[in-house]
């Protein structure tokens, strides 16, 4: 026990250092602070989900695509012909043709593919955290779902463990007629909702674990024995809310995004001025006695179609600049309500504790006066009932707490970075 609160301290003090200084502090230890899984487990499950993986392939996908983008669009072409030259009065001569030409970008516009490129790695690293940080969430709500689901199957499983002394209790007193043989009835009834009780939290929580099992194979089934105690937020409210949105994987990929089309619409603007092609022309006329060397500069003349792509790609940058503000403005309502949750949660678990305690010996008189014939079987199991719900109630309320501590540290990037 000892070695336990001595982790505990230890975990706090670096959630202290954490918070305080992110940048040089180290990970919160999820485990000991709010019943969380330990990270390597955590980072193995997560790495073998096939949105990571995909996240992975994009991020070659998108090396693939600078490469593209960097050899530009423009390919050598080769041209040769033979062809026979025919003379009236005179003999038949033969003549080749040989071209190579190739298409050259100018003004700038392969430096602005090279920006694109480098823009689109920077977008797939961005998707790859923004698909890290959600699949965070979704184990989360997962992991603290199954949680909540056995601490509901072990408190109702002494719940029933109670009511079956109970049973046994009046069975004495009925035998020894000190209590009518409407007790025993009334202690059957309780026993069996009881039991249909424990079956469905039974049921909740194979589901639960069932879920964990399938989508994340690395993670053991949670256990609510020893749940951590919530910690109270010491920060203020604006700056654990700056944390989270100053260092934000949604907004950030929003940003690149637009940034992104920033870049595709100045490259299709200057794309109204066609990119030229350059050839070197030899011919070999009349067996030979006539030879030609030159050199060609073709460009096409512009029309509506490469107006119409600037117009659009224009009008796409400004869209993403729009979802930018959207994001921006989500980004601030979720962090302002992740930590007005966190701070409400725990006010709320501390009232429910209080009545939890209350309540627990409030059923253990009722169930002493009972026993002595001070009380009936009515009101021992009304008072055993309300112990339960409060008892739920309470540990409901601080697996809520821990949930919501740990997502406030997850958004902040304290726990389970990307990085």
């Amino acid at each position: 026990m000892t070695g336990v609160l001595s982790k505990l301290a230890l975990a706090a003090a670096i959630a202290a250092a954490c918070i305080g200084a992110r940048g040089a502090g180290l990970p919160l230890a999820g485990d000991l602070l709010y019943a969380l899984p330990p990270e390597p487990m955590v980072r193995r499950a997560l790495e073998a989900l096939p949105q990571l993986r995909i996240g992975a392939m994009n991020n070659e996908l998108a090396s693939a695509e600078q490469s593209k983008l960097n050899a530009g669009p423009h390919e050598w072409l080769v041209r040769a012909g033979a062809s026979q030259r025919r003379v009236a009065g005179e003999q038949r001569y033969r003549e080749q043709e040989f071209g190579l030409e190739r298409g050259v970008r100018w003004f700038g516009k392969a430096d602005q593919d090279r920006a694109i490129g480098e823009k689109g790695i920077t977008l797939a690293e961005a998707q790859r955290a923004d698909v890290w940080h959600e699949s965070c969430r979704t184990l989360m709500q997962d992991w603290y779902a199954a949680l909540r689901a056995q601490a509901t199957l072990q408190r109702l499983t002494e719940q029933h463990a109670l009511v079956q002394q109970l049973k046994s209790v009046a069975e004495r007193r009925v035998k020894a007629g000190d209590s009518p043989a409407l007790e025993v009835m009334q202690a059957d009834t309780e026993l069996r909702r009881s039991e249909a009780l424990v079956e469905q939290a039974r049921q909740d929580v194979a589901q639960a674990v069932t879920l964990l099992s399938t989508t994340y194979q690395q993670l053991p089934v949670p256990q609510p024995d020893r749940l951590p105690e919530p910690q109270r937020a010491q920060d203020a409210m604006p700056e654990r809310v700056a944390r989270i949105t100053q260092d934000n994987h949604e907004l950030e990929l929003a940003q690149t995004e637009a940034q992104l089309y920033g870049l595709k619409a100045r490259r299709a603007a200057s794309e109204r001025m066609p990119d030229p092609t350059i050839a070197v022309r030899a011919t070999r006329e009349r067996d030979g006695q006539e030879r030609t060397l030159g050199l060609m500069l073709s460009i096409p003349l512009p029309g509506q179609l490469r107006s119409s792509e600037a117009a659009a790609a224009t009008v796409r940058a400004r869209m993403a600049d729009e979802r930018v503000t959207q994001v921006r403005n989500k980004v601030q309502l979720d962090a302002q309500r992740a930590v007005s949750e966190e701070r409400h949660s725990y006010q709320i678990w501390t009232s429910l504790r209080a009545v939890a305690e209350q309540s627990a010996r409030q059923a253990q008189l009722m169930e002493r006066a009972y026993q002595s014939g001070e009380s009936s079987l009515a009101d021992a199991l009304l008072g055993r009932r309300q112990a339960l719900d409060a008892a739920l109630a309470a540990q409901t309320a601080q697996i809520t707490a821990l949930a919501s501590s740990a997502r406030v540290q997850l958004d902040a990037h304290a726990l389970w970075s990307v990085d």
